[in-house]
């Protein structure tokens, strides 16, 4: 729990960075902030786990420092770039105060750039009739690989493109030349008030968190202000909506969602939505919130419990950000109970046999911390709850297990290893390795199972951390077969050391499975792959800059607990003939293929009738594939794109999340019927 929760603040620390404002020319540090820096520095080189000396990472650091201020390229020319990296190489690594003046000095560029920017914006808005949207040119979508622009007149051309783009996005989502311009003025005159408000204290943590974020992405500094916070952060996300916030500089995105959340519950928020706007039950009125800092993002989206918000939303599958959206979630508090694990059972009827499958969804590793620390014997946690389901399974008389750690982004690692061991007894679970090279094993020398039956572990890619160790573990025992898609991939453990201001989060060590592999950057494999809703590409530990690399380490003798009497390519044999025959899975893989079929150009134009064409295109196409699904299996159609994307989740329907479910449950099946043969028992618990 306490890995989600310190998660919850390193986002929301990390996206308030990345939109700053226009401040006064007088922003300034002091003796202290000199002494902090070099703080930061020492914690690093000393307890980092890549154990890196400042002088390989401090060119690094000061990209970072760009990166965080100017994330879509659009306000520093490359020649000022390259000239603050080569002052840099001559420069002592140690030398904090030269650092700090630099720093600030990036900054005031920043500042007259940014108002720059605006004027320039606010001209061509008075004048919005006669803006051209027939250009010729085309915007680069993914600005992180974008080339920074020669020149100042390049720059300009940059900024009128991206208005032209803006202008295209709301006329073709309904709005006329008038309304646009109202939006558009109110929505660059919000960013530059919000602009207006930075402190010398702002620029100190994007320059500390420059610094930490070049030794990892999991490392960053918080300030006196954000660890003053702490409890507030949490509940920012744990009373609100229950979904975890970041920023690239413009949008505001869902990283995640909290298990148990009002937002995870509803059904309506997924990770990579879009925020563009906010608003409140009572109110008609929708604040559009692009180019705001996170912080104030957050506070209009917090409220009272039982309290509604209305979010203006481009969904993570539009293929046009005019598709926007709005959708209201209930404000309520996350309690422990609402993550806890729960219990079902599914019936599989195959060859005139019935099985009973034993299903536990498990959406966080979970503990009660102060219970636990304070000795309390009845302190709540996932491990507990866990083995009190499979006692209830157990009397039930099921023939086999589904653990499902689908969406399960992790938690304690005390509990990894409990919930590995309701399955494999004792022994070592998982291996880890310090910054200074010692390695370890984490695990009982004797144990007890609460379960020796056949088991499947169910996962996704947002299965992360503690849930790949217990994949991991599993797989690499032989106790049961691993299904779903590749994991995320974090193998690392973070730890938080205060400084004389704030504190400093960083990576202290590597996990790693008892095979000797680690799951760092490339997850757990499962043993049958199936479909899945979730773009593989578009999220991952690989896709954050400056993650460990995977490596290995020496394996552990580790028990087989089980022999298959069949090869396993027969059960991925019966799998693949079933699923050939699925409507809803057929359905998902067709669209990964029609939607990356649409992504292949990494361009957007800027010619109004061309986007518009292209939009009614592709909204017809998509809402051809739908129909014809939804009529495959019996469902209402939608008579335009507009209601399919205005939709609401409808209890009963058809879903992937279930398909998936069911498919777990037949190859399980498979597993008890064909090919389980346990070797390998120890004592049960009861």
């Amino acid at each position: 729990m306490k890995k989600i929760i310190w998660r919850i603040v390193v986002l929301l620390a990390l996206s308030v960075l990345s939109l700053n404002s226009y401040g006064d020319n007088n922003l300034t540090y002091d003796e202290t902030d000199i002494n902090l820096s070099s703080e930061i520095i020492e914690v690093l080189e000393n307890n980092h786990f890549t154990k890196k000396k400042f002088t390989s990472v401090k060119e690094n650091s000061l990209k970072k420092y760009f990166e965080l201020l100017d994330p879509n390229k659009r306000f520093f020319l490359k020649k000022e770039v390259s000239q603050y990296l080569n002052s840099e190489k001559l420069q002592s690594p140690y030398d904090q105060k030269t650092s700090l003046d630099k720093a600030f000095e990036i900054f005031g560029l920043y500042q007259s750039r940014y108002k720059e920017r605006h004027e320039f914006l606010e001209l061509l808005l008075q004048d919005i009739e006669n803006l051209d949207l027939k250009q010729d040119r085309r915007l680069l979508r993914n600005r992180e690989i974008a080339l920074r622009s020669d020149n100042l007149e390049s720059l300009k051309t940059l900024w009128k493109d991206f208005l032209i783009n803006e202008v295209i996005q709301l006329l073709l989502n309904g709005n006329n030349l008038n309304e646009v311009q109202q939006k558009l003025v109110q929505r660059h005159q919000n960013q530059l008030n919000y602009f207006s408000q930075t402190k010398a204290g702002d620029v100190l943590d994007i320059y500390f968190n420059s610094i930490a974020l070049s030794y990892g992405p999991h490392t960053s500094y918080m300030s006196p202000k954000r660890t003053e916070d702490f409890d507030i952060d949490m509940k920012l996300s744990l009373e609100g909506i229950g979904a975890l916030l970041e920023n690239d500089g413009m949008y505001t995105s869902i990283s995640s969602l909290v298990p148990g959340g009002p937002a995870e519950k509803s059904k309506k928020l997924r990770p990579n939505d879009k925020i563009v706007g906010v608003g409140q039950e009572k109110e008609e009125t929708i604040t559009n919130i692009i180019g705001w800092r996170i912080d104030d993002v957050v506070q209009l989206i917090r409220g009272p419990k039982n309290t509604k918000v209305k979010l203006e939303i481009i969904p993570a599958t539009s293929l046009d950000e005019s598709d926007t959206k709005i959708i209201e979630i209930t404000r309520n508090i996350v309690k422990l109970e609402d993550q806890a694990a729960e219990k079902r059972i599914l019936s599989i009827n195959k060859e005139n046999i019935n099985f009973k499958v034993g299903i536990i969804e498990l959406p966080a590793f979970y503990m009660d911390f102060d219970a636990y620390q304070n000795r309390r014997y009845d302190y709540r946690s996932s491990s507990k709850d866990v083995k009190k389901l499979i006692k209830s399974l157990k009397d039930e008389k099921i023939d086999g297990l589904i653990l499902d750690l689908r969406n399960n982004p992790g938690g304690s690692l005390i509990e990894a290893n409990a919930l590995a061991q309701l399955f494999l007894g004792g022994g070592i679970k998982v291996q880890v390795k310090t910054s200074r090279g010692s390695i370890h094993g984490l695990g009982e020398r004797r144990g007890y199972q609460s379960y020796d039956g056949p088991l499947v572990i169910l996962v996704n890619r947002f299965s992360a951390s503690a849930a790949e160790i217990l994949a991991g573990a599993i797989q690499d025992y032989n106790r049961g077969l691993v299904l779903g898609t590749d994991t995320f991939g974090k193998g690392t453990v973070q730890r938080v050391e205060l400084v004389s201001k704030g504190q400093i989060k960083f990576t202290e060590s590597k996990f790693y499975r008892v095979s000797g592999r680690s799951t760092q950057n490339r997850g757990v494999s499962p043993d049958i792959y199936l479909p899945s809703s979730i773009e593989m590409e578009e999220t991952g530990e690989e896709k954050l800059s400056g993650s460990l690399k995977y490596d290995t380490i020496s394996g552990v003798k580790v028990k087989n607990f089980n022999r298959l009497t069949i090869p396993k390519g027969l059960l991925i044999y019966e799998h693949k003939t079933r699923i050939k025959e699925s409507i809803l899975f057929n359905h998902y893989e067709n669209l990964k293929a029609w939607r990356k079929a649409q992504k292949i150009d990494d361009f957007v134009d800027l010619d109004l009738e061309k986007r518009r064409s292209n939009k009614e295109k592709t909204e017809q196409e998509l809402l051809a594939l739908e129909n014809k699904t939804r009529e495959r299996l019996g469902l209402n159609t939608f008579s335009s794109y507009k209601e399919f994307l205005e939709r609401e989740p409808v209890d009963g329907e058809p879903s992937l999340d279930e398909e998936i479910l069911i498919e777990a449950a037949n190859v399980l099946s498979d597993f008890i019927s064909k090919a389980y043969n346990p070797v390998v028992k120890l004592n049960k618990a009861s």
